[in-house]
């Protein structure tokens, strides 16, 4: 069995020839091309799909439409239900933002050496690393754009954060 991932969960049809939205749960994933397979968690376990049509609605919200799925009636049976790809399809971060990460160094790449990871927050959207820099805390969201490398061995993280982020929580 290939293993998978929890891209989303579909949320409600969108017009009336079988498109629906999907609420995405990988941050930094970009919308799908043409012909990607997609599974969508039925009762008997994934069932794969075809993508025809995903746009962005929203960094969030993607509006999907998939081969063999042309009605309104046909949509509403899959509201509710996990959509799941390929790990191997997927280029996203590749581990997780968990407790496990506390006391990893974090480096970006202009600045060098920014502090240690002293927890994770929990936010609707991800989840932000919490990093002690000189009796300062800097707060880095854990998305796709910002962090970059993620050695388990090394006990670093590699971040390339957006321009002033960093000299925001240390000049103040």
């Amino acid at each position: 069995m290939v293993d998978l991932k929890v891209l989303g969960t579909i949320t409600r049809s969108h017009g009336l020839k079988g498109a629906f939205k999907v609420n995405i749960h990988l941050a930094g994933i970009q919308p799908l091309e043409k012909d990607e397979p997609v599974f969508i968690q039925l009762q008997g376990g994934p069932v794969p799909f075809f993508v025809e049509e995903c746009s962005a609605a929203s960094h969030d919200v993607w509006t999907m439409k998939l081969e063999e799925i042309d009605s309104l009636e046909a949509t509403d049976k899959f509201v509710g239900q996990e959509m799941l790809i390929e790990e191997v399809n997927f280029v996203g971060i590749k581990t997780e933002a968990t407790n496990e990460l506390v006391g990893f160094q974090v480096e970006d790449f202009e600045k060098g050496d920014i502090g240690m990871v002293s927890g994770i927050l929990e936010t609707a959207q991800h989840p932000v690393l919490e990093i002690d820099f000189e009796d300062k805390l800097i707060l880095v969201p854990w998305v796709d754009a910002i962090v970059k490398e993620i050695d388990v061995d090394a006990r670093t993280i590699k971040i390339e954060a957006p321009d002033g982020l960093i000299d925001l929580y240390v000049n103040g």
